[in-house]
């Protein structure tokens, strides 16, 4: 299961329905202001509070700082993107979905179909026999997919990347 290809092929549609955008650096820098925050605060009440819960905000404080900072450096120097969905103003969601063997069939009809929400209603296996790699968004309006089959140590495509945009289908080459 390549992601990559999976992305590129999105990427490819006409119409540049599918880009690669940095994720978003709002909940990094929200994590970032609430550790500073944390830490202003107990400086300023510090002399009223308790030494244990003075200790617990400084710890809170600078671990949600340190996370913010690193997580916002990574995400506004990164190269790499997640793939969005340009007419619906939403990133895609990733999931892989696992079924049994004796499901392969089913599975693959689906697939070829592009039906994702009966993909997603179906009995999901913690063994991936079988697995459907899906890219959605978040009303699965847009989907893409495609189904493997884990033999020999490895996943072996089953189908090919299917993409349903809207009322319309239209399958990609791997």
């Amino acid at each position: 299961m390549d992601k990559i290809k999976i992305c590129e092929a999105m990427y490819a549609l006409p119409g540049e329905v599918v880009v690669r955008r940095r994720k978003s650096l709002v909940i990094p820098a929200v994590l970032l202001a609430a550790g500073v925050a944390i830490l202003v605060l107990n400086h300023i009440y510090g002399a009223s509070m308790t030494n244990n819960l003075r200790s617990s905000a400084v710890f809170i404080g600078g671990s949600l700082a340190l996370a913010g900072m690193i997580t916002l450096a990574a995400r506004y120097f990164s190269a790499e993107g997640a793939p969005y969905y340009r007419p619906g103003h939403s990133y895609l969601r990733y999931e892989e979905l696992y079924f049994e063997r004796s499901q392969s069939h089913a599975v693959v009809d689906l697939v070829a179909e592009g039906d994702v929400q009966r993909l997603l209603t179906m009995p999901h296996a913690q063994v991936p026999a079988i697995s459907v790699v899906v890219y959605r968004t978040p009303d699965s309006r847009f989907a893409a997919m495609q189904a493997f089959e884990y033999t020999d140590l490895e996943y072996r495509p089953l189908t090919r990347l299917q993409i349903v945009d809207g009322p319309e289908m239209q399958t990609a080459k791997n």
